[in-house]
């Protein structure tokens, strides 16, 4: 299964890859519907965004788009943000991104869909909330924890408690941007970095700390 862009009209059937010294990839920008709500119709955008973190066993619907590319049956990761900051950005409502997670999903059928999008059904098999990240995948070694082509051009745009958020874009059509925590020993960890363009972006995931 994939989508036209919205932009350019044109199919996104290209799988992602995963980048040099990453660990995992996880798709962005997509939608959970809040447990025990009726799926609604593809085009409607207000509705009862899940506000709790999945967890292991649940069956879940969430709304894919470009660059989704995966069948029914296959494995995959996707990033969960709570409603608020889902909707407006962990800038607005930082305090959710100890609320979010990353979550390993299995496809299990698509529930309704068009050219441009999916509701799907899936089945959630395991769950790594954001702070945790780091423990999660082994540490690599940098002498930066800028990545990409933008590197160091990248600026903090906040910082809350244990995280920083640095981005970096070009009138809004492609740009990079970058997740740091830091744990209670004072070590910063890249634990997420996604490039994107006018079709999207898939996440980087993994544990970058400086030498």
């Amino acid at each position: 299964m994939f989508f036209k862009c919205r932009c350019c009209g044109k199919f996104v059937n290209e799988k992602p890859s995963l980048a040099e010294g990453f660990s995992e990839l996880a798709y962005d920008d997509m939608e959970w519907l809040e447990v025990g709500q009726p799926v609604p119709p593809l085009e409607e955008h207000i509705f009862l965004r899940a506000d709790r973190m999945p967890e292991v066993g649940e069956r879940r619907f969430i709304r894919f788009q470009a660059p989704f590319s995966q069948n029914m049956g296959d494995r995959f990761n996707v990033l969960y943000l709570p409603a608020l900051s889902s909707i407006n950005g962990w800038a607005t409502y930082p305090q959710e991104l100890s609320g979010s997670a990353v979550v390993s999903c299995v496809f299990e059928k698509t529930i309704s869909s068009d050219e441009f999008c999916a509701w799907i059904e899936v089945t959630v098999e395991h769950v790594v909330p954001f702070p945790e990240l780091y423990k999660h995948y082994p540490c690599r070694k940098v002498t930066s924890l800028f990545e990409g082509c933008f590197g160091e051009y990248a600026t903090l745009d906040f910082r809350w408690q244990n995280w920083e958020f640095y981005a970096f874009s070009v009138q809004d059509d492609f740009g990079e941007w970058q997740l740091i925590f830091t744990d209670s020993e004072g070590v910063r960890h890249l634990i997420a970095f996604c490039e994107y363009g006018r079709h999207g972006g898939v996440v980087q995931l993994g544990n970058a700390v400086t030498e």
